[in-house]
């Protein structure tokens, strides 16, 4: 597992050297955009290796909407006689000036601020650079707060906190102190051009750090109208049905139900020898001509063309009389 940071976790007059693991990420399956035409005389195709321009690796998620009725539609999932006729063939995004609809090249783009409809400030690229954070070397733990206190709503990303050699024995000790005091700690981290605030959060093993959302990044609870008072057997009632569903906490019995579907559609395809190489990146598969027997038999036809001339050139010759040869007339 590769770090994604590596620095120094200071608090107070106690430094160790650390690194930031990434603890989660989101698992889903990528589609490409093809285009797909009516085949034409161009060979079929599979699709083994669309490109390698990286513009065009540029992968985009099917929201589900649109994956479910793929489920049911053929224009996803083509019967074997509709793929056959068919091609297809990778696309890429293009940027155009709403203004004149013209294609607008990478250096030709500024960033601006829509500060009302239809109109910007326009801000120097190097103001923003300006405006960004550095990488720091260090995490800055400055504050501890009680766990109960802190609401998850503000868990963004998770890290785990791995000691470096040598800071084994205050890692161990921090974790275990942070453990029996049922404390958090807050710490704050320049990464990834912003600084972050971060949560650390002693687990079983290891800490946890938590990049947290800002107070003004989190939206409001809705105003809900509900009872709050109820009767002792109501209450006696609904505690004895969440005990009869009560239990251990065991995430790896959850399963994605949409991404496994997903992967046997695909798997299926994979399977059904009905791939398709896009036509514009297929291989060709013809001989390669023999560029000297090609250049031979151009010349051939070029003689054979010459020869009928000829021949009918020297029966005019010896079927017409001989003339005399009259003076060219020439004007001074």
């Amino acid at each position: 597992m590769s770090a994604v940071w590596s620095g120094h976790l200071h608090f107070g007059l106690v430094v160790m050297a650390v690194r930031l693991l990434v603890a989660a990420r989101t698992k889903t399956t990528r589609f490409r955009r093809l285009h797909r035409k009516a085949k034409s005389s161009l060979p079929a195709t599979s699709f083994a290796s669309i490109t390698n321009e990286a513009e065009d690796r540029k992968p985009y998620v099917v929201d589900e909407d649109e994956v479910s009725n793929s489920l049911t539609e053929d224009r996803y999932l083509p019967s074997s006689r509709e793929s056959s006729s068919y091609e297809y063939g990778p696309v890429r995004q293009v940027l155009q000036s709403e203004a004149s609809g013209e294609e607008i090249g990478p250096g030709e783009l500024f960033k601006a601020y829509e500060f009302a409809p239809n109109q910007f400030a326009v801000i120097d690229p190097q103001e923003i650079r300006a405006a960004e954070v550095e990488t720091s070397d260090t995490i800055d733990l400055f504050h501890f707060v009680k766990s109960a206190d802190v609401d998850p709503i503000y868990f963004e990303r998770s890290y785990y906190v791995a000691p470096d050699p040598g800071a084994e024995k205050v890692y161990g000790l921090l974790l275990e102190a942070m453990r029996r005091q049922d404390c958090f700690g807050i710490a704050r981290i320049g990464m990834h051009r912003r600084e972050h605030m971060l949560i650390l959060r002693p687990a079983k093993d290891c800490l946890v750090a938590h990049t947290m959302f800002y107070a003004n990044e989190v939206r409001p609870a809705p105003h809900l109208d509900f009872e709050s008072e109820f009767k002792e057997k109501e209450l006696s009632m609904a505690g004895a049905l969440i005990q009869g569903y009560a239990g251990t906490f065991e995430p790896e019995q959850f399963k994605d139900l949409y991404q496994e579907r997903i992967h046997k559609v695909i798997a299926a395809q994979l399977s059904s020898n009905e791939l398709r190489t896009p036509a514009a990146l297929q291989q060709s598969t013809r001989p390669i001509p023999d560029i000297m027997e090609s250049i031979r038999l151009s010349l051939a036809q070029i003689e054979a063309k010459k020869s009928p001339a000829k021949t009918e050139k020297k029966s005019a010759q010896k079927s017409a009389p001989l003339a005399k040869k009259k003076p060219q007339k020439v004007r001074a």
